[in-house]
């Protein structure tokens, strides 16, 4: 992978800093109250810097709130077993995401009750699942026994895969997220292994 130039490090520890104000202003005021003037106030930007990285404040925010969970999942994925399948080491790694659940848990309740609030909320989450899902998909291809022209079976299998860890991780939040997400997690990635066993072959 190409190392990064300055300009762009620099662009991305600016995003990064933006999006975690704007998740500061949402956890103190709620979303309704905090308005694009109040990030820049408070990340000392412009309007025209803002919005060169967001288009709305439901962006910023759900940047913020997500941030590190690509990269994490990535991590976890190259460190499967090379013998592991890709649907295997797509479930294992996603369950070894949830260790330290606890940490996440407020910013992971916060961003469930602003997805069902909020419509713009839940479409850029869902955008940036299906972003996710090609990059993800790279990473997992060559786990496949048979080449993968186009990542198609490689994206398929993970947009599966990501949408049995939304709704484990919706049933986790509607029954109080006080216990790890793992066991609600786990029983979806099971639903996919006994309805649609196609996915679990090589």
């Amino acid at each position: 992978m190409p190392r990064k130039s300055l300009r762009a490090l620099k662009k991305e520890r600016s995003v990064e800093h933006v999006a975690r104000v704007a998740v500061d202003l949402v956890r103190e005021r709620g979303l309704a109250a905090v308005r694009v003037e109040d990030i820049c106030a408070r990340a000392e930007i412009g309007r025209s810097t803002f919005f060169r990285y967001f288009d709305s404040k439901e962006a910023c925010f759900v940047t913020g709130a997500h941030h590190g969970h690509l990269q994490n999942a990535l991590a976890a994925i190259r460190a499967r077993p090379a013998e592991e399948g890709p649907f295997a080491a797509l479930c294992n790694a996603f369950l070894a995401t949830q260790e330290g659940w606890e940490a996440q848990r407020d910013i992971l309740v916060l961003d469930g009750q602003l997805r069902a609030e909020f419509p713009a909320v839940l479409a850029h989450a869902s955008a940036r699942y299906v972003d996710w899902e090609t990059t993800i998909a790279r990473e997992i291809a060559p786990r496949f026994t048979a080449p993968d022209d186009g990542l198609f079976r490689s994206r398929i299998v993970v947009g599966s895969v990501l949408c049995a860890l939304r709704l484990g991780t919706d049933r986790w939040l509607a029954a109080g997220a006080n216990r790890s997400p793992a066991e609600d997690v786990r029983a979806a990635f099971a639903v996919l292994r006994q309805d649609c066993p196609s996915l679990a072959e090589n």
